[in-house]
């Protein structure tokens, strides 16, 4: 990697994969007690954390579900991965992997527009790549008012091949722009089945969360959405890098071993993995969410999700994106 600029604003992460590798032992971090500076969820005193700032949805329920998915660059016809097929995409290698590098110049099979708020677009364009000449780009959000609730939304979602399984490594390459006061931004979640329950709609699954919060990388633990809370944050004491392609990785493992909950999910930038010194639950006062064990991930959503409003136009490129259930590792 070059030399890079670090500053406190928002990035969005996504994963690659070409090769695994053994991960470590899970962090023993825990999330509760209050929050510091504020909520994830919310602006600081800010209300739920999922409310959009218009009409069309909040954080939680079929929010990208707007007339002509306006913005989106629409998918190839809805499904997810043949569930007889274990690579999806080219230079993906290992069994279970399943990886996109965005090189048909569209989005790739499977992946379909979900939530759609205020100004901005999500494309698959040839702005700028990692490698090869395609990448998928965020582009030009902007939208709501600064430091309250509602802002750009553009997404798409994915669904897992069936017995998928309960632990989820992914990797991507991400390149973000600068911009001014972002709070709460994801870039991507992994959901499962709550553990006897009858319904796998998306909105009544739990999930891990891969974001940033106030110009720091941060992960969270979800029950369903809405609301989406309480929920269990872990925010790094790294600065959010901007200007330059990263790697990001992350594991949600949902099997823990023998332990009685799901484990906390973990972070990488660029084979470093990142430490939380500061974890709270979301709202202030709410009781830590048991992590419910998973028995299969089945959806995927990516793109860029802000809570709060953004002022200031800026722009995000993912390419490289893979899941497995292995690690993936950095090239």
């Amino acid at each position: 990697m070059n030399s890079r600029g670090v500053s406190a604003a928002f990035l969005f992460v996504g994963l690659l994969g070409c090769r695994s590798s053994a991960g470590g032992a899970p962090d023993a971090s825990g999330t509760g007690g209050a929050a510091t500076g504020g909520s994830a969820g919310g602006a600081a005193g800010a209300p739920n954390a999922g409310a959009s700032g218009d009409a069309s949805a909040g954080q939680g329920g079929d929010a990208g579900a707007v007339p002509g998915d306006a913005g989106i660059d629409r998918a190839a016809p809805d499904g997810g991965a043949d569930a007889t097929s274990e690579v999806i995409g080219s230079g993906c290698a290992g069994p279970g992997t399943l990886c996109w590098g965005f090189e048909e110049g569209r989005l790739p099979d499977g992946w379909t527009p979900y939530r759609n708020e205020f100004t901005g677009d999500l494309v698959v364009d040839g702005t700028r790549a990692h490698r090869g000449t395609y990448a998928l780009h965020a582009k030009d959000f902007k939208g709501g008012t600064e430091g309250a609730q509602g802002g750009p939304k553009k997404t798409i979602r994915f669904t897992l091949p069936s017995a998928f399984g309960p632990v989820l490594w992914g990797r991507a390459y991400v390149y973000t722009t600068p911009a001014r006061a972002m709070s709460h931004a994801g870039f991507f979640n992994a959901r499962y089945p709550r553990p006897g329950a009858s319904s796998t709609a998306f909105e009544a699954l739990d999930w891990y969360e891969a974001a940033t919060y106030t110009g720091s990388y941060m992960t969270v633990w979800h029950p369903p959405e809405p609301p989406g809370y309480p929920e269990a944050v872990q925010v790094s004491g790294t600065s959010i890098v901007l200007d330059n392609w990263v790697c990001l990785e992350w594991e949600f493992d949902g099997q823990n071993g023998t332990a009685p909950e799901a484990a906390e999910p973990r972070l990488w930038l660029d084979g470093v993995e990142l430490a939380w010194p500061n974890t709270f639950v979301y709202p202030d006062g709410a009781t830590r969410p048991t992590h419910e064990k998973v028995a299969d991930f089945t959806v995927l959503e990516t793109g860029i999700y802000l809570y709060q409003g953004l002022v200031t136009v800026t722009n995000w490129w993912i390419d490289d994106l893979a899941v497995g259930r292995e690690r993936i590792g950095c090239e």
